[in-house]
């Protein structure tokens, strides 16, 4: 249980209030270096986001590096026998293209039942494309078998169809296509799908004339015919029909936007430095990084590599301009004239000459989680307030000690005058 004091009714003096006082005065380096601690905080706060904004540019520089990256393609047809999706290693340039055969899946239906209800077979059993074999008794139904050959998984589909007078079952290859077409095999009493006349409609490849060359495939979507061009045949044409025509042409709207996204990139960055570095005529604080070396430093590398020409192109040549204070614009009239008599011109700069391998390397110079510039000075801050932490922790503890001696003290000295105020009464009755 704590003490009990009475301050001051001994003495007459606020001992409490001059205690306080006397702890505050100990406490005063504490909040200066709390002040120290907030500033360090805020620039803290500015490395870790500027590292960040660093961070994302080295992620779109990461994702430029293949010609792929930056070569964006699109493309129309003339009808809706044929829809095409491209990507970028397609080719600008345009097909001929004519859907002569649709691809279509094996359909096999086994011979008729008065009835779907259990009783309808026997013993038996059929295996699929060689592998898989399914049987059944009298205790199944029609809807139990096309459950057991759904669940055999063996790429094909089992339902029960009845036309009005009798039930059979309906195979579908789950493929379209002559390689994947179904075999059966009956035994006991079967279903008779091994019957030829029971195939319904017959697996049937793709035909599909690109630019006068026929081309064959077990499916209507064809992606191995032309690099970077997937042709889905959607309807037969006529005989009376014209070829479809297919026109493969650059993404001018894809490829700026990604041009757009590295300008932006590029600006957070620049218009965080500048937000730091500029002076405008009003000093900056502590809590800021006016004047820091590191993003002097990082200002001139970024700036010095957006004025290298690399290869045989540079950003100005794709309608890139830079202001006075490092901040970047794109000219969109500018990089389509480029783009137009260049298609590949992205891919020049960024890729073959190498600005996305430059700037991806300079964005980890300063980001590694190991050792990266920002990377070191943010643990260097955090080192820094860490230390002044156990200062103040000193501190405290020493004004902690403080009031606990004062506080005895005092305490002492309200007792003493308490017995000699008790003493000086007794003398004064007696002498009274």
């Amino acid at each position: 249980m704590s003490s009990i004091t009475f301050s001051g009714l001994g003495s007459g003096i606020d001992t409490a209030s001059l205690i306080t006082q006397l702890v505050a005065v100990e406490k005063q380096p504490a909040t200066l270096l709390q002040n120290q601690q907030a500033d360090l905080s805020s620039q803290k706060s500015i490395v870790d986001s500027l590292a960040s904004s660093v961070s994302s540019l080295g992620d779109l520089m990461s994702g430029m590096t293949l010609g792929s990256d930056v070569q964006f393609r699109t493309a129309s047809t003339s009808d809706s026998h044929v829809s095409v999706a491209v990507s970028s290693a397609a080719v600008a340039t345009s097909h001929d293209i004519r859907v002569e055969q649709m691809a279509k899946s094996q359909v096999v239906t086994s011979r008729t039942f008065a009835s779907s209800a259990a009783g309808m077979l026997g013993d038996g059993s059929v295996t699929l494309n060689g592998s898989a074999t399914v049987t059944w008794s009298s205790t199944d139904s029609l809807n139990d078998i096309a459950s057991k050959i759904n669940d055999a998984n063996a790429g094909v589909s089992a339902s029960v169809l009845f036309n009005g007078t009798n039930y059979r079952l309906v195979m579908t290859s789950q493929k379209t296509g002559v390689a994947n077409a179904t075999t059966f095999a009956d035994a006991g009493d079967g279903l008779g799908l091994s019957d030829p006349t029971n195939i319904k409609v017959a697996a049937q490849d793709a035909k599909v004339m690109i630019d006068g060359t026929e081309v064959t495939r077990p499916s209507n979507v064809i992606d191995d015919a032309l690099d970077g061009v997937t042709i889905t045949a959607q309807s037969v044409q006529a005989a009376t029909d014209p070829d479809t025509s297919v026109s493969v042409t650059l993404d001018t709207t894809a490829a700026q936007s990604k041009m757009q996204s590295f300008v932006d990139a590029y600006n957070t960055i620049s218009n965080a430095i500048n937000n730091q570095l500029a002076y405008t005529g009003t000093t900056k604080g502590p809590d800021t990084l006016f004047g820091d070396s590191t993003l002097t430093q990082l200002q001139n590398s970024l700036q010095g590599m957006i004025s290298q020409q690399f290869g045989t192109s540079s950003l100005l040549d794709l309608g890139i301009s830079v202001d006075k204070t490092g901040v970047m614009s794109l000219d969109a009239d500018k990089f389509g004239t480029a783009m137009s008599s260049n298609p590949n011109a992205m891919s020049d700069l960024f890729v073959a000459g190498g600005l996305s391998h430059a700037m991806s390397s300079l964005t980890d110079l300063y980001t590694q989680p190991s050792d990266g510039i920002l990377t070191s000075k943010s643990s260097g801050i955090t080192d820094q307030s860490d230390d002044l932490q156990k200062q103040i922790d000193q501190i405290n503890s020493n004004a902690d000690a403080l009031q606990s001696r004062l506080q005895a003290q005092f305490d002492a000295l309200e007792e003493t005058m308490s017995k000699l105020q008790s003493q000086a009464s007794y003398v004064t009755k007696v002498l009274g």
